[in-house]
């Protein structure tokens, strides 16, 4: 039995050293046609809100397109019944007829479809899909078909950044021509295996095909976009989440070239739009 594991262990090590080696030679020729490659690199968290209701609401997005920044992170759910992408962070319950019961913006439900109508015009969405890895094939084939609809009907494909966990389901996106985010934790700087598992995420990211990946950023002191996954991930386009609001990060972040767009706080809504890299780029 120890043989076995001993032969499993050296097999899994192998495998890995020669698929980061393999990934690391190739991952240049990649070719990623990327299309957000901007100056203004800080975009607004479920838009720029001022009371927690505000959040994901057409008046916090529109609040932060007027405020600067060029693009936000919302969050949504597909309700297959409805055939609908409802805007909502929280998952939704059920009443008693087994019905879904969603967020309500302003009294109603918010659609995606009503965000592009009304915000969408030049801007960019970073979509975090909250139920993603919950759909059958056959559900994912019809919200695919939904988000390819409306998403023509508003001409905003090409601004749209579909995040997810699940290598298998976001990959029918990509295949479909919307950029994906694999979104994925590595491990805390303070670990042992940090560099092993940003390795993972850079392999999945490669094999897969996917346009970026998303992580966040972790604690100031203590981080999981560390300076051996900022190497291990190099050319790799990278958007971050729970950035803390420190302005020496945040300032030595918005010039990394590999980091496109970084989300600043957790919970809570901050106007950092001004932090930005487009003196730089006018020299």
């Amino acid at each position: 039995m120890l043989k076995k594991t001993v032969l499993i262990f050296i097999l899994i090590a192998v495998f890995y050293n020669m698929a980061v080696l393999y990934v690391d030679k190739n991952i240049a020729k990649k070719g990623v046609d990327f299309k957000y490659d901007s100056c203004h690199k800080v975009w607004a968290s479920r838009g720029l809100y001022e009371t927690h209701a505000e959040q994901n609401s057409l008046v916090s997005l529109q609040r932060a397109f007027e405020r600067g920044f060029n693009g936000v992170e919302i969050d949504f759910y597909y309700d297959v019944v409805m055939h609908k992408f409802i805007l909502s962070h929280n998952k939704p319950k059920k009443d008693k007829n087994g019905k879904l019961l969603y967020t309500l913006k302003d009294g109603k439900l918010l659609t995606l479809q009503e965000v592009f109508e009304n915000v969408g015009e030049g801007h960019y969405f970073w979509l975090d899909y909250k139920n993603l890895d919950r759909l059958s094939k056959q559900e994912t084939t019809q919200a695919l078909q939904r988000l390819e609809e409306i998403s023509k009907i508003h001409h905003v494909k090409e601004r749209l950044y579909i995040e997810g966990s699940t290598p298998f389901l976001l990959s029918r996106y990509t295949k479909e021509g919307f950029f994906t985010l694999f979104a994925m934790q590595p491990l805390k700087e303070s670990s042992p295996f940090s560099s092993i598992s940003s390795n993972i995420i850079k392999i999945v990211y490669y094999f897969f095909d996917f346009s970026a990946v998303a992580m966040p950023y972790g604690h100031l002191d203590n981080p999981k976009y560390s300076k051996t996954t900022e190497e291990n991930l190099e050319k790799i386009p990278t958007f971050l989440f729970h950035v803390p609001d420190d302005d020496a990060l945040l300032h030595r972040l918005v010039k990394l070239q590999d980091v496109k767009v970084m989300l600043v706080g957790r919970d809570k809504s901050i106007n950092r739009s001004n932090i930005t890299i487009c003196e730089d780029k006018e020299k």
